[in-house]
């Protein structure tokens, strides 16, 4: 026991910072050529793509200053190649590009814009598409086609998307009549396993030989959100499914940071007794983008105190917290009655030790 708590008292001075976001600031564009204009062309699309999946939002690309910012798009490469892949059996050029996070982190803050960090709600995608033949439903192993195309839009747009197995367990509580009337109980009870901050239910479906169209709901919160798609094919009313579904989580998740003033509080984290359990939270904590330093500050056999510091506030760290399944709160001890203190008299209350107190999950 006191091994691990002396060498973590050791590390209490050293400041631990967030990481940087893997493939968030990324994009992959085909080209034609290697030609000058064509390559600033291609690194203009990309950083419309990295804006949009770091806001969350398209309508980032309509701000006056990101405007000017696309017309000068080379100023946000760090680094850019050109690449050979192999797409629907052809080999393709493409050109990839690394974008400098700092400078669009900071565009961001100066104008006032949202950024949905790297920790994000992840979403089940229950989708039912009907051919006018029979009705599929999209799982890991099924209509590897229409996965494929959810799956690019969903990393095209940084929104973490699970599919279920529709294995045994899911036939049994779940059937695709139930998926295509969106009975709610029962598609929460079936979601209920895969543990997702948010569920979408998709029902596309082809109106005519050259139309198709699409019904979308999404759970999250207890509430849920309803809205229609069409097209001319499967892709193109399947997509705006994906990319409402990241425009609505952003609205919640996305915050704004004016990076001029930082807060610092102090969180409790019950039932960390060994090293692993600390090196755990500490990991976590430091996975998520509403806090910018985390140091811990005392410890004792059961506890640790650590200081965050933030620039989004308490709020904004709480709803981080709560995105995963990591840490829970700790609910407060029953205060006292009245009159147990000695001689009938109120007891003097302590100061709370943490603005916060969680416990981790086993």
């Amino acid at each position: 026991m006191r091994g691990w708590m002396t060498l973590v008292a050791l590390m209490l001075t050293l400041p631990l910072h967030a990481d940087v976001v893997e493939d968030l600031y990324l994009a992959t564009v085909p080209v034609e050529s290697q030609d000058r204009e064509e390559r600033k062309e291609a690194i203009r699309t990309g950083l419309s793509q990295v804006l949009v999946r770091v806001t969350g939002s398209n309508q980032v690309l309509t701000a006056p200053a990101i405007e000017a910012t696309l017309n000068q798009p080379t100023r946000y490469a760090q680094r850019f190649r050109y690449q050979k892949q192999e797409k629907d059996g052809e080999k393709i050029q493409v050109l990839w590009m690394r974008f400098d996070e700092g400078a669009i982190t900071k565009l961001l803050h100066n104008n006032q814009m949202p950024v949905w960090g790297r920790t994000r709600p992840a979403t089940l995608l229950w989708l039912v598409v009907d051919d006018r033949r029979k009705r599929t439903l999209i799982s890991n192993d099924k209509q590897a086609d229409a996965r494929q195309i959810i799956e690019e839009q969903a990393k095209l747009r940084g929104l973490p998307l699970r599919l279920p197995l529709y294995d045994l367990t899911d036939r049994t509580n779940l059937s695709l009549t139930d998926i295509w009337g969106n009975f709610e109980e029962a598609i929460l009870r079936a979601s209920s396993r895969y543990q997702t901050e948010a569920v979408l239910v998709g029902r596309v479906y082809r109106t005519s030989t050259k139309s198709w169209s699409g019904r979308w709901t999404l759970y999250t919160d207890g509430r849920q959100q309803n809205w229609q798609t069409s097209g001319e094919s499967l892709e193109v009313a399947m997509l705006p499914g994906v990319s409402q579904t990241a425009e609505i989580l952003a609205q919640r998740y996305a915050q704004v940071d004016s990076g001029l003033s930082s807060d610092q509080l102090r969180i409790q984290i019950k039932g960390v007794s060994a090293l692993a359990a600390y090196m755990r939270v500490v990991k976590y904590l430091d996975s998520l983008d509403a806090i910018t330093q985390v140091q811990p500050s005392s410890i004792d056999s059961d506890s640790v105190i650590f200081t965050l510091t933030s620039r989004r506030g308490q709020s904004a760290v709480s709803q981080a917290i709560g995105l995963g399944h990591t840490l829970e709160i700790e609910p407060p001890p029953p205060g006292p009655t009245p009159g147990s203190g000695a001689g009938g008299k109120q007891p003097v209350s302590m100061p709370p030790r943490a603005d916060l107190v969680y416990r981790l999950v086993p």
